[in-house]
């Protein structure tokens, strides 16, 4: 198994964007599924505008379902997608629990296991936050969680 990568700080990276009307009208619907697979190719078009090479999307592993697996040079990048309306108390980014990480980091160890991945590795986050005409973006990279050990747990 490769070696997580946990810099002293996160790096953040942004961009932002008006809706379509399409968008705003599944935004309106709820439609969970639509929204989600919205904000994962928002995600993947803009990791891949700065260099990063997906591998893979929606890979289901024991504990968690990884979102988007990428490659940035020789480093593996999983990429947890968050989607959210703006909530003025919460944010996409705030939206993951110590449970949901604890799950997340189990399953990138079980899918460089799996694959005999012997480099190093990395969980990252991409958060979309949506009011009524607008979307925010932002790309936090080499995330953890506060209080957690070296494995997420």
């Amino acid at each position: 198994m490769g070696r997580l990568l946990k810099p002293a700080r996160p790096a953040k990276d942004t961009e932002s964007g008006i809706l379509t009307q399409a968008e705003r009208a599944f935004f309106l619907a709820k439609q969970r599924a639509a929204v989600g697979r919205w904000a994962e190719e928002l995600a993947a078009a803009f990791l891949q505008a700065r260099g990063l090479k997906i591998l893979e999307r929606n890979v289901r592993e024991r504990f968690s379902e990884l979102d988007l697996i990428a490659l940035e040079g020789n480093v593996l990048v999983f990429v947890e997608v968050r989607c959210r309306r703006k909530n003025p108390v919460m944010s996409a980014q705030d939206s993951i629990g110590p449970l949901k990480w604890k799950r997340l980091v189990r399953g990138a160890e079980l899918y460089t296991l799996r694959r005999r991945w012997r480099g190093e590795w990395r969980m990252d986050l991409v958060s979309v936050d949506v009011d009524h005409e607008r979307w925010h973006l932002r790309w936090l990279r080499y995330l953890e969680m506060e209080g957690a050990d070296d494995r997420g747990c």
